[in-house]
């Protein structure tokens, strides 16, 4: 990748001579590098990478992810989970909040992150981890006057109470992935400097073309990659339910969470061994399991912009889902929406799909969510941001 690095002189964009100082940003995320399904640890990662073409960028996380990465410092959420879900302690600590790891995660890296941006200068910070993240960049920006860019990656779940509680933080600039979530976000903060940038997808990791596994089921194979718990919006019930309705048919549920022994058992009771199975795989792998299948699915509601249907499609797989509007955008003409809900409309758009080859479609609408792209508005975003923090300041 040539560097074509963003100085403080000129941030125009034109390459850094000499010793002039590039802008520098700091992206805050201490579960990169640690849980790498997260779809906004992915989103660090990726946004450091590409955006240290243009800046200095240095990523907060919670374990070595790339040459411009450093440990946060703090305890990050996956080291206390299997913790905390034991069943005498997650008795207690569940009474008083839904995700204690989370929260343990956040008060162990506010200190560190606050310390680093604090006494290293950085002329933008770019938290990813919710409002810990926020806290941390607040905390700055009333020392230092540090501008804030943050990506709300709940959208509208919940009837948007982590975007509420978001707003309050008053990032200098809010990026958000559609154009309903920026409407939710407007009516509630008028003022908010808003932004919409879709999520993004490797082109170059995700492809049709290379290696495949043998998962050792009947095909052809439905392909759902989502956390495993009965009482998030993954609703992958659903997904068992329809793929029992279909002969010869068979579902890969990649991921895991503390039901998995529940959908395990669902899924032997109405498909079988041969026609299910659960597995998890390491990052690096998943562009192998998305070859290796023959359509994708994620029944979930309210998905704010998942990553999985962009490398899905990237690897060349049609994509039946939820029809929202969300859905809409993303999917495009790349599959079938439909009423997830009832089971043999579900199923029948199954079958659907797995009748014709989406693998051109499905590749020309993945093209529209090249991370390089993304990358090039967060760019322009993020000088954007710097300049009229300066101005305001003037």
């Amino acid at each position: 990748m040539i560097r074509q690095l963003v100085n403080i002189a000129n941030n125009s964009g034109q390459q850094s001579q000499g010793k002039q100082k590039p802008l520098k940003v700091t992206i805050l995320h201490p579960s990169a590098g640690v849980n790498w399904s997260g779809g906004s640890e992915i989103f660090a990662i990726e946004m450091t990478r590409r955006l240290s073409a243009y800046f200095d960028v240095e990523l907060l996380s919670g374990a070595e992810c790339g040459e411009f990465s450093l440990k946060a410092g703090g305890v990050s959420r996956a080291y206390t989970y299997d913790l905390i879900n034991q069943p005498l302690i997650k008795n207690l600590v569940h009474r008083f909040a839904n995700h204690p790891e989370i929260i343990i995660e956040h008060l162990t890296n506010f200190l560190p992150c606050f310390s680093r941006c604090l006494i290293n200068s950085t002329d933008l910070i770019f938290p990813c981890n919710d409002y810990g993240g926020l806290a941390v960049a607040a905390a700055v920006r009333a020392i230092k006057g540090t501008p804030i860019l943050y990506t709300e990656h709940n959208g509208l779940l919940a009837q948007g109470k982590c975007l509420k509680r978001n707003l309050y933080f008053s990032p200098d600039t809010l990026v958000v992935f559609d154009k309903k979530t920026a409407a939710f976000a407007h009516e509630i903060k008028p003022q908010q400097q808003l932004n919409i940038i879709s999520n993004g997808v490797d082109l170059n990791r995700f492809t049709p073309n290379g290696t495949k596994l043998n998962f050792g089921l009947t095909t052809p194979i439905v392909l759902c990659v989502a956390s495993l718990n009965r009482n998030n919006h993954k609703r992958v019930d659903l997904a068992i339910n329809a793929v029992s309705r279909l002969s010869q048919v068979s579902l890969l549920v990649c991921g895991n969470g503390p039901d998995r022994d529940y959908f395990q058992a669902r899924g032997d009771e109405l498909l079988g061994a041969n026609r299910f199975k659960i597995s998890t795989f390491s990052f690096d792998k998943m562009p192998e399991v998305y070859r290796s299948a023959d359509v994708f699915t994620l029944p979930s509601i309210n998905e704010p912009f998942s990553l999985a249907y962009m490398e899905a499609m990237a690897s060349g797989l049609p994509v039946v889902t939820t029809d929202d509007e969300i859905r809409r955008y993303i999917v495009g003409d790349s599959g079938i929406l439909c009423d997830v809900t009832n089971p043999q409309i579900y199923a029948d758009a199954l079958f659907q799909v797995l009748k014709t080859n989406w693998q051109q479609k499905a590749l020309n609408n993945a093209a529209r969510f090249s991370w390089d792209n993304i990358a090039l508005k967060y760019r322009n975003i993020i000088l954007e941001t710097i300049n009229r923090k300066k101005e305001e300041t003037v």
